[in-house]
């Protein structure tokens, strides 16, 4: 499973895409949490479009090793196990894309939710 990850540049930019969306969002957390929420909201549409990448990257990582699986078939080279093993490394960068991006998704309504009742907070404030 490790040779999954470190010899597939797709599973690179899944995990690059995942690390910079949770970079992210801690810092937003973190903002919120100290009460700095005037900060908050900068890299959320930027945050956004890391998440969705994600799991596209998976798609776009299924998609090319079925095509070197089939590519294999074409050939008659490969044998039942070389195809079960290539279809298992190509599905599992869909599997790796989805997890990365699942938990951002919520994490990432979890701060906008957070994000929102401060800024309600603040007005209600204002106005008192």
């Amino acid at each position: 499973m490790i040779s999954m990850l470190t010899d597939n540049l797709v599973c690179w930019l899944i995990l690059a895409a995942a690390l910079g969306s949770y970079q992210l969002l801690l810092q937003e957390w973190l903002l919120l949490r100290h009460g700095h929420w005037q900060q908050c909201g900068q890299w959320q549409q930027f945050n956004t479009v890391l998440i969705a990448s994600m799991p596209l990257c998976g798609l776009l990582g299924t998609i090319v090793g079925l095509l070197s699986v089939f590519a294999g078939l074409a050939s008659g080279d490969s044998g039942a196990a070389e195809l079960s093993s290539g279809i298992g490394e190509a599905l599992f960068t869909t599997q790796l894309g989805l997890s990365c991006a699942i938990p951002a998704w919520l994490l990432q309504s979890l701060v906008n939710a957070k994000l929102a009742r401060a800024r309600v907070t603040h007005q209600y404030t204002q106005v008192a």
